[in-house]
């Protein structure tokens, strides 16, 4: 018996999945035969399937959007307000329904009933916060303010002041109307503080506008008294993205004076101003930072943050060359003191003074061996102090650096011995550095140091070792093997009086590395003094010139690379000469002139297409 009455209840549900599903499918069918009629424009056709469908299935929503959507499109505004009233019988309560009723009647152009609907639904549904939100849409799609504002005055008497601020922000904003835009965000910011990213980034987007930038910077400025924590970062946010760097960080100072203080967005400031090449108000807001944090990790980070920007600013000099004329991109010829630098003296001193002083302060920080290591090599490049970068250099040494930082160190060591003339201390270095750590950088600086202390044979013995244990691929190995070429070609084995005068160039060279630039320029000058015609001579000249280029005498460089014309190193001297008539005496014919010479009268030079192109940018500069 139970059996049978499980049998039929069966039978009776699946009998009903069954008619459910086939009337779901039925309905499914008529909507697409009625889309399908809508899109051949048989909109009464389409209407009446809908209609039929509705009063057949009055609670069916897919049946319900269909015929708003229809009634919407093809501007069947009576008949739709018909259909939404019948809706609202059925269902007062649906907020969807009378807003939409309210649109019907203002696409009809019956604005006066299309108001009365909606400040209706502000009576039915006054304590409904969606309604409020969805009518902020409504009313700004349809332009109409002063119901807008009463709308927001209403839902502010209930639900508090900040309610809708951030709605009716972005509603003004969108019409360009930013004084009131602002009024609306800021006073978001006064109560509620939930919302200032998108606050932020909105007022930033508004300032696009130049119409918005004085309006948003008065708001902003006012705002800031009453509320410095959240307006005054915005406000320098503002000046920043403006370019009004020095704006920006008063406002973070004042920001910091009244008593607020983020360390992360302070170095994100930093960081942002170097990264705009804005190093004075970089330095300034860096030092800020070491002034008022208490986190040895901060300091370690601003430390670091301040020597980049120092660094960012040394910028070697051969790079604003026409062409290569001495080696410059030879790791052997590198010269480290060759810089330009746009370094305030002032501003160096002061920051460090504060970063010489902060080291002590970060005893159990990791970037301790890093920060050593930058303050070391601004005292070595920038300001050629050996002896104090060179204790700076070991400290950094004794914090436990990581290898490749290790490595850095240790070669830039054995460059201040090399300043210092202490050559023979460097080898020493160098071969303790080499039984702990057999890498490249340290055999090529091994390679170094014999070459510039005036001990071509057994430079040239290291030379095929190295050159024998990298592959061809290897960065350095051109470098080698130009570095091979230069001792093969001016100092011959058979020619004792040429191999004097190449030590006579060596010991120049090292002059240059120990920052002795005009003795450099005297050993070259006794050089050319003893054998004009020697094969180094040509090479001694130019290299003579580009020195006095370096120390401001410019018409003695000129006339050393005049002098070249006759020799092999011709071409190099006549794009010399140009580029001191051009760069530094302002006689744009004469370099013309030099520049049209290579072109006109060595054209198998190998610089014949740089200096080609250098001319045409110099004619359409002109024109």
């Amino acid at each position: 018996m139970n059996n049978t009455y499980l049998y039929i209840l069966i039978y009776s549900l699946t009998s009903y999945s069954l008619l459910s599903a086939q009337h779901k499918q039925n309905i499914n069918a008529a909507l697409k035969t009625a889309q399908m009629l809508e899109r051949r424009n048989d909109v009464e056709g389409a209407l009446a399937i809908y209609s039929d469908l509705y009063i057949k299935n009055p609670r069916n929503h897919s049946v319900i959007r269909q015929l708003r959507t229809l009634y919407r499109k093809h501007r069947k505004y009576e008949e739709g307000i018909i259909f939404l009233r019948t809706q609202l019988k059925n269902q007062p309560n649906d907020i969807q329904t009378y807003i939409e009723l309210g649109e019907f009647h203002f696409l009809n152009d019956e604005i006066k009933e299309a108001k009365s609907v909606w400040a209706g639904g502000i009576n039915q549904f006054r304590n409904n916060r969606s309604y409020y939100r969805m009518m902020v849409s409504i009313y700004g799609r349809y332009n109409l303010d002063k119901e807008l504002d009463r709308l927001l005055t209403i839902g502010r008497e209930i639900f508090g002041p900040t309610f809708l601020t951030y709605e009716a922000g972005t509603f003004y904003q969108s019409r360009q109307v930013y004084d009131k835009a602002m009024d609306e965000y800021l006073l978001n910011l006064k109560m509620d503080h939930q919302r200032i990213g998108m606050i932020q980034r909105n007022i930033l987007n508004m300032s696009d506008d130049r119409d918005a930038i004085e309006i948003i910077l008065n708001k902003l400025e006012k705002a800031s008294i009453d509320k410095p924590k959240f307006v005054l970062p915005m406000l320098a946010d503002l000046h920043f993205k403006q370019q009004n760097y020095v704006q920006a960080f008063t406002a973070y100072k004042t920001w910091a004076a009244t008593g607020h203080w983020k360390e992360k967005k302070w170095m994100t400031f930093a960081n942002d101003l170097r990264k705009e090449r804005e190093y004075i108000v970089a330095i300034d807001a860096y030092n800020f930072i070491l002034k008022h944090t208490t986190s040895s990790e901060t300091v370690g980070k601003a430390l670091l943050g301040l020597a980049k920007t120092f660094e960012d600013q040394v910028v070697p000099i051969h790079k604003s060359n026409l062409i290569p004329y001495f080696f410059d991109q030879n790791l052997f010829f590198e010269d480290p003191f060759q810089i330009n630098t746009t370094i305030s003296p002032v501003h160096l001193e002061n920051s460090l003074e504060i970063y010489d002083s902060l080291l002590y302060s970060l005893p159990g920080s990791h970037l301790l061996a890093e920060a050593y290591f930058r303050l070391g090599e601004i005292q070595y490049r920038i300001l050629q102090d050996f002896d104090r970068s060179l204790g700076l250099f070991e400290s950094a040494l004794r914090k436990n650096p990581n290898d490749l930082l290790n490595k850095k160190i240790m070669i830039r060591i054995i460059d201040v011995l090399i300043a210092q003339g202490k050559s023979e201390n460097a080898l020493k270095l160098l071969n303790k550095g080499l039984k702990d750590h057999n890498q490249r950088a340290l055999h090529q600086k091994q390679i170094l140091v014999h070459f510039l202390t005036g001990d071509p044979d057994s430079t040239l013995i290291l030379i095929e070792a190295e050159l024998n244990s990298i592959p061809p691929a290897e960065p350095s190995f051109n470098d080698l093997m130009e570095l091979k070429d230069i001792l093969i070609q001016y100092y011959p084995k058979d020619r004792p009086e040429e191999q004097k005068l190449f030590r006579h160039f060596l010991n120049a060279e090292l002059l240059v590395r120990q920052r002795k630039t005009s003795e450099a320029i005297e050993e070259l000058h006794f050089l050319i003094e003893q054998n004009p015609d020697a094969e180094i001579s040509s090479l001694a000249i130019l290299r003579q010139a580009l020195l006095l280029q370096r120390i401001q005498r410019y018409d003695d460089a000129l006339l050393l690379a005049q002098s070249l014309e006759e020799t092999k190193m011709a071409d190099r001297g006549i794009i010399l000469s140009g580029q001191i008539y051009e760069l530094y005496m302002g006689e744009m014919e004469k370099a013309l002139a030099a520049y049209m010479k290579i072109l006109n009268e060595y054209p198998s030079s190998i610089f014949v297409e740089p200096v080609r192109y250098h001319i045409r940018k110099i004619q359409q500069a002109k024109s």
